[in-house]
């Protein structure tokens, strides 16, 4: 019996990119006392995630993305996706919320992050009970 999907129905259930050739990324940014909007440089091309996207990318000053389609004018915060993205390559501790940039440090992404975390240096951090006492694991000498 022959597969039931097709090669371009297959095609077609994959996963759209995160953004499209029409599409441009408005980042709103708070620097001293006015809030901006900068567009991105990315009408013409595809990316196929987020990820690929802040290769190019740093978001250092933002706050928030849009994700914006020139041909509908419609746009679409981007934000969390954005922000999962980033901390995929975080390798750090909570302590190093400095080094994220604004819109990581204020995104839902980051408290999902940091509780993870937690949850993880808590499986870690149990005591250990061994049978030795400590006259047998350190010596004599303690008193």
């Amino acid at each position: 019996m022959p597969d039931a999907i097709s090669a371009g129905a297959a095609t077609a259930m994959t996963a759209a990119p995160f953004l499209q050739r029409r599409e441009i990324i408005l980042a709103m940014m708070a620097l001293g006392t006015g809030t901006f909007c900068d567009e991105s440089d990315t009408a013409g091309t595809t990316y196929r995630t987020a990820a690929d996207w802040l290769n190019v990318h740093d978001g250092e000053h933002v706050e928030r993305l849009i994700r914006f389609d020139l041909d509908a004018l419609h746009g679409e915060d981007v934000t969390e996706t954005v922000a999962d993205a980033w901390l995929d390559g975080f390798d750090q501790s909570p302590e190093a919320e400095h080094r994220l940039p604004a819109f990581v440090r204020t995104s839902q992404a980051w408290e999902r992050w940091c509780a993870d975390f937690g949850r993880q240096r808590r499986s870690f951090s149990q005591a250990v009970h061994g049978t030795l006492n400590h006259r047998q694991q350190f010596g004599t000498c303690l008193r």
